[in-house]
């Protein structure tokens, strides 16, 4: 029995926590055709937000089945994607301090319907789901 007991204790003293982040979005938005939409996303997480947090959106468009990676946020700095369908359209809408990660999409055009992925990371903490959002742009 002792034998039983102090395995137990080893394997228990060697499980590993781990936390999870939690992204947060609307399902779906509708946006005017030729407006700015700005793409909600929120998250927790018990870890404090290191400069090692990051943000990636990625876009499904509508019908596709593949997605394009268009935006990433990094150490205080945005990097919007060179040769995306968004090019010169995206601004940081967001403050990690504030656990917001969202984005601007200036000009929203009728090929901008699809679905828009938020996933933010703050190790040691991983996202169990990014956040998913539907967009479909409508007549004025």
């Amino acid at each position: 029995m002792p034998l039983v007991l102090l395995l137990s204790s080893l394997y228990l003293s060697h499980t590993v926590k781990v936390s999870a982040v939690e992204v947060n979005t609307p399902e779906e938005i509708f946006v005017e055709n030729g407006t700015d939409a700005k793409l909600p996303c929120t998250f927790t997480s018990v870890e404090v937000i290191s400069s090692a947090a990051s943000v990636s959106w990625s876009f499904q468009p509508e019908g596709a089945a593949t997605r394009i990676s268009f935006f990433y946020y990094f150490n205080g700095k945005p990097y919007p994607g060179k040769d995306i369908p968004f090019k010169d359209r995206i601004t940081w809408a967001g403050d990690l301090n504030k656990k917001d990660a969202s984005i601007s999409i200036s000009n929203m055009q009728f090929r901008d319907n699809g679905t828009y992925i938020c996933d933010v990371k703050n190790p040691p903490d991983i996202v169990v789901k990014p956040g998913e959002i539907r967009v479909r742009v409508v007549e004025k």
